[in-house]
């Protein structure tokens, strides 16, 4: 039996192959930008994901008998914002964890929210990295990316959803 293991980080996917007794038998890096378009943004092409693991499944599998592949196990990056479509296509660049443009957002959800009611709702306070300063940011200043999409997801359930739909 072989499994394989794809983590889905913030400069490169890499994945691994291991085969039943957790020795490693193959690693593969495949790396994809980052951009920044103002200062303290930082975004994604989630479809740069995509093709970089399947290109890197390719090599990953290429001298093993695939019929052996028990499973697969996904990892990474979380807190990104991937909004999609009704048609699952992504309708802007994904904004990634690392991303601090969302402090009038942050801002709003612990002072007038409360940290304390976010806390017992979500066993966290709000910090700019997280997913619903995002969603609100979004809101506020994209309304066109915002409206129509019916669903948001992070970045590893995004990838996994589309290799295996």
């Amino acid at each position: 039996m072989l499994y394989i293991g794809v983590d889905l980080g913030t400069s490169a996917v890499k994945l691994l192959l291991m085969d039943g007794a957790g020795e490693i038998q193959k690693i593969v890096s495949r790396e994809y930008p980052l951009y920044f378009p103002k200062p303290g943004w930082s975004e994604q092409n989630p479809q740069d994901w995509y093709e970089k693991t399947v290109e890197g499944l390719k090599e990953l599998l290429a001298d093993c008998d695939k019929s052996q592949v028990a499973g697969i196990s996904f990892g990474g990056q979380m807190h990104g914002l991937v909004i999609l479509d009704g048609q699952d296509q992504v309708i802007r660049p994904a904004i990634l964890w690392n991303d601090g443009r969302t402090g009038k957002e942050t801002d709003y959800l612990n002072q007038v929210i409360g940290k304390e009611k976010l806390s017992r709702y979500t066993a966290n306070i709000a910090f700019a990295g997280f997913t619903a300063p995002k969603l609100l940011w979004v809101k506020a200043n994209e309304p066109e990316s915002e409206a129509p999409a019916p669903f948001r997801k992070d970045e590893t359930p995004h990838l996994s959803h589309f290799l295996f739909p």
